[in-house]
């Protein structure tokens, strides 16, 4: 879920923007850097915070699409995004789009939501399904599991290569881990991105699959 709904309305803006140079970093080095003629899904989009990225990063609202299972997420996104974006309120895992519809297919901080190993598998199929040839999965998830919350489990990289057999996977160490980052984001941004580049202390994979 994104950090914040406003450019300005949290301290965890600094974490923000250090996860948005990553995520840009990635579209450039896979030369996704053309966004404004790819379609684009983000499954579990919440309130939209990362489609409205995409929109200023270039993509153009009609190509870009979100769907959430919470219909409170998917009203509050249809308030904060741009017209012309597509919202469904909807299980993501059996997806009406047809087979290689969309370029890029976001997924942030869903899986690790998902305990039940078989729902897992038929979201990954869906999204392989309905991935173009040649097209990206753009991952972001913990694979650090959290011991004080029983409601999200981490995701390793063996899983990962075993939900989306066939994909090019690549994977980058990234995010602070939480307490730690919540606690220096806010106060000294150089020291985050430091401290980011010891791998030891992230907890995320951020992720690039490609579809052959």
């Amino acid at each position: 879920m994104p950090p914040c709904e406003t450019q300005n309305c949290s301290p965890k803006r600094p974490i923000f923007l250090f996860q948005g140079r990553e995520i840009l970093w990635l579209l450039r080095r896979f030369q996704h850097t053309h966004l404004d003629r790819e379609k684009v899904l983000d499954v579990g989009c919440g309130t939209g915070f990362w489609l409205r990225q995409l929109v200023q990063w270039g993509a153009r609202p009609a190509n870009v699409y979100g769907i959430d299972l919470l219909e409170e997420r998917i009203q509050r996104a249809r308030e904060l995004c741009p017209p012309g974006v597509t919202l469904t309120w909807d299980d993501a895992s059996n997806l009406e789009s047809g087979d290689g519809t969309f370029e890029i297919i976001l997924q942030f901080t869903a899986f690790t939501s998902i305990l039940d190993a078989e729902m897992k598998t038929k979201l990954a199929n869906e999204m392989t399904r309905v991935s173009k040839s040649g097209g990206a999965i753009l991952w972001y998830d913990f694979f650090v599991s959290n011991p004080s919350n029983p409601d999200v489990r981490g995701v390793t990289r063996e899983e990962i290569s075993q939900l989306f057999p066939g994909l090019s996977v690549y994977l980058k160490r990234v995010t602070l881990t939480p307490p730690l980052g919540r606690a220096v984001g806010p106060v000294a941004p150089s020291l985050y991105r430091f401290l980011s580049t010891c791998k030891l202390l992230c907890t995320h994979y951020l992720g690039f699959f490609r579809k052959p």
